[in-house]
C-alpha cells in the first residue's frame, strides 16, 4: 500500500527535486559555496530558527501519544543546542569576510523570499492548526534536508563550516527523527496535510534560491 508521504512526494516531485538539488546545497556539499552565500545563509536561518523552535514546542504540546511527546520534547533539546552552536561558531568564522554593508543586510532582517516563509511559520504557531497539519510541516522541512544532506555528491575533508552542516542533517540520529515524523504522517489522510506540504515545499526551494542570489 502507498503511503501518505509517499503519495505526496509523487505529486509534488517537480517542486520537492529543485528544493533537495538546489545549487546552495549542491556547492555546500562540494565545498564550493561562497562564504558570503553560506553566512547569508546561515544569518537568515538562525532568524528563521527561533520562530521553528516556537513552533515544535507548540507541536510538541499537541502531541497525541506519550512517545511521540517524547519523541519531539527531546528534538526540542537538540535545536537548542547542537544547531544553535553552530550558528554561532560558524557566522563568528565567516562575518570577517563579509563587508559590513553586506553583514548589516544579512543580520536581524529578512530578506523578500524568506520573510515569506517566516511569516508562514508564525501563522502555524499562532492560528488554529491541527496536530496533522502542523507534524507534517515538520516532516516536510526535515525530509528535505535529508534528502539533501544524504544524497548530495560530498567531497570528503570538506571544512567544518560545511561539513557540521551536513552532519546535522544527516546520519542515524537524523534518518531516525525523519522517520518518525514520516510515520506520523502516515496516520493521516492525504487530504488533511497535502496543503501544508505543497506550502512548506515551495518555501524551502524559495530559501534557498533567494539565499543564493541575494
Amino acid at each position: 500500500m502507498t503511503t501518505t508521504t509517499q503519495k505526496l512526494l509523487t505529486k509534488y516531485q517537480d517542486i520537492y527535486k529543485k528544493a533537495t538539488e538546489h545549487n546552495l546545497t549542491n556547492e555546500l556539499c562540494q565545498g564550493t559555496l561562497s562564504d558570503r552565500t553560506l553566512y547569508a545563509y546561515l544569518a537568515q536561518d538562525v532568524q528563521f530558527f527561533e520562530t521553528g523552535l516556537k513552533l515544535i514546542c507548540k507541536i510538541t504540546s499537541m502531541a497525541p501519544e506519550t512517545d511521540s511527546l517524547i519523541t519531539l520534547a527531546k528534538k526540542i533539546g537538540f535545536f537548542a543546542n547542537d544547531e544553535n552552536t553552530y550558528f554561532r561558531d560558524c557566522l563568528e568564522l565567516l562575518a570577517p569576510s563579509l563587508s559590513t554593508e553586506d553583514r548589516e543586510k544579512f543580520d536581524n532582517k529578512l530578506i523578500p523570499g524568506v520573510d515569506s516563509y517566516v511569516q508562514y511559520l508564525e501563522e502555524l504557531t499562532n492560528d488554529d492548526f491541527t496536530y496533522a497539519e502542523l507534524i507534517t510541516y515538520l516532516w516536510a522541512a526535515e525530509q528535505i534536508y535529508l534528502q539533501w544532506a544524504h544524497e548530495s555528491p560530498r567531497k570528503s575533508s570538506l571544512h567544518w563550516k560545511y561539513q557540521t552542516w551536513i552532519d546535522l542533517h544527516d546520519g542515524e540520529h537524523f534518518i531516525t527523527w525523519v522517520d518518525f515524523l514520516a510515520k506520523e504522517v502516515n496516520n493521516l489522510t492525504v487530504e488533511e496535510v497535502e496543503g501544508v506540504f505543497a506550502k512548506v515545499t515551495a518555501h524551502e526551494f524559495e530559501f534557498f534560491d533567494k539565499c543564493y542570489s541575494a
